[in-house]
């Protein structure tokens, strides 16, 4: 069924956006151990490219879905039958991979998230942690 085979060609794009999404996330922990802030700005850029794709895949998996309920004459998918459609065990498979995946986002942007606090917030309790004496000599010698 088009529909159906539409849906599973969706979701396999966005299982491998979300694939990508996890890699990046692991590439950006290691560089904030690295204290590369400009690395970790740039995999933003691109996770953030990544769910606009994500975002643009859902609105295709949306329509597709009211499409064919409306043109079936169904409410919901769980009507059909997989007799009728056995494309639908992909469907299912590839919807479930999916979903773990998107919990594995979910908790990985929780993860970092957290990691970039605690560097944001280690760099917030160094910064003005100069050598008083060093530079207090600095502008007595040089300034006076």
């Amino acid at each position: 069924m088009k529909y159906i085979d539409k849906l599973i060609e969706a979701n396999e794009q966005k299982s491998h956006h979300l694939k990508t999404y996890l890699t990046l996330n692991e590439v950006a922990m290691d560089r904030i151990r690295e204290n590369n802030v400009t690395a970790v700005k740039e995999l933003v850029l691109k996770k953030k490219a990544l769910i606009t794709s994500i975002n643009v895949i859902d609105d295709k998996i949306i329509e597709t879905l009211s499409t064919m309920k409306k043109d079936l004459n169904i409410s919901d998918i769980s009507e059909l039958s997989v007799e009728e459609v056995p494309e639908l065990v992909n469907l299912k498979e590839i919807a479930t991979a999916v979903l773990r995946q998107m919990v594995d986002v979910k908790q990985s942007d929780e993860k970092l998230f957290e990691k970039m606090e605690g560097a944001f917030e280690d760099y917030k309790n160094e910064k003005g942690k100069f050598d008083k004496r060093k530079l207090q000599y600095y502008t007595k010698n040089y300034f006076v």
